[in-house]
């Protein structure tokens, strides 16, 4: 086993995988909520929520399996909106624990069968003089996202956010996690929470904000840089963006992040266009069922792959919109990226 997530960093780019919730929604196993809720306002129920872990896990582990096979060396647990409040609003909150345990349980059914593709992704950097490292599997990350309180309830609900993201980082810790990611941050005081919880459980986070409707703040006021630099202060192993914009829509925002801090970036775009007057894909009319409309070319991944030694981009994935052929597509990126150094 990798020693660590920071572990990983230190050697080279680390490939991500990509967007879970809406690429099985367009497989028909889970629900937008775009038929009972204004979706994207944080106030109902059954949007996007990971109950297919436990009613569809074979549909979960074929996602794992093409990642893999499209050259991620991160597996995230289908983890996303996994706190009690979200799924209690989704009428699963009894399930609370047995989604997160059966998410992170078959992440690492797939990661184990494929080691021998995480050793080859390890074997290159020890060939460049890195020192060794032990693996049997690929690593597992649980994914933790914002509670959502905070927008239906203000900072007044932080206390609660708190205990929740306590709880959801305590279930994935005792399923085996490697490490987190934290991300779909709005608020950067809800993100502090999170980092704060990981650090009390002793897990390694990357950590991703994500900003709409403009890439200019996040929605309770702070730059990329601010937010940049508090997320490397509480401990993050990465920090970076998340979703909401495609690669070359976030690539400004990581900038201004980099020139904040020392620790790598981590980015995971959309696959989706945004316009100049609105940055984000969910603030526009194609969220949550028109989004083919709005597609961005594989290509564009390719060039964020080349790009992202360079940009300081030590972790990189993909988010919404991105399914295997994006990562392949990263992937490719990279390795042209590795063969001009």
């Amino acid at each position: 086993m990798a020693k660590s997530i920071t572990e990983l960093l230190k050697s080279g780019v680390v490939i991500g995988d990509g967007g879970y919730l809406i690429e099985l929604e367009r497989r028909g196993y889970v629900d937008s909520g775009s038929g009972r809720e204004k979706v994207g306002t944080g106030r109902g129920s059954g949007q996007f929520t990971p109950e297919v872990a436990i009613e569809n896990p074979d549909a979960l582990r074929e996602l794992h399996r093409e990642f893999l096979n499209a050259g991620s060396h991160v597996l995230q647990a289908l983890t996303f909106f996994g706190t009690r409040e979200k799924l209690n609003r989704a009428g699963y909150g009894a399930d609370t624990e047995r989604i997160n345990f059966e998410a992170v349980k078959l992440a690492k059914e797939v990661a184990r069968d494929d080691s021998k593709h995480f050793e080859e992704f390890v074997r290159d950097f020890t060939k460049a003089g890195v020192d060794q490292i032990q693996v049997d599997r690929a690593l597992v990350a649980g994914s933790v996202s914002r509670t959502q309180l905070t927008e239906r309830e203000g900072m007044a609900s932080l206390d609660k956010s708190r205990d929740h993201i306590a709880e959801q980082i305590r279930l994935l810790k005792d399923a085996g996690v490697d490490f987190l990611i934290l991300e779909t941050f709005f608020h950067l005081a809800e993100m502090k929470v999170a980092l704060e919880c990981a650090a009390a459980a002793g897990l390694p986070a990357v950590a991703t904000m994500s900003f709409r409707p403009l890439i200019t703040k996040c929605t309770d006021g702070h730059t990329p840089a601010e937010c940049a630099k508090v997320m490397a202060d509480l401990g993050a192993a990465a920090v970076g963006a998340n979703c909401e914009q495609d690669p070359k829509r976030m690539l400004p925002l990581l900038r201004e992040m980099r020139g904040a801090t020392s620790v790598p970036l981590a980015a995971q775009p959309a696959a989706f266009r945004t316009t100049e007057e609105c940055h984000s894909f969910t603030r526009l009319p194609a969220f949550p069922d028109d989004l083919e409309t709005i597609q961005v070319s594989r290509n564009e991944f390719i060039e964020f792959g080349k790009a992202a030694r360079q940009e300081g981009i030590g972790y990189i994935g993909g988010c919404c919109g991105c399914n295997a052929a994006y990562i392949r597509a990263l992937a490719r990126g990279v390795e042209e990226s590795n063969k001009r150094l």
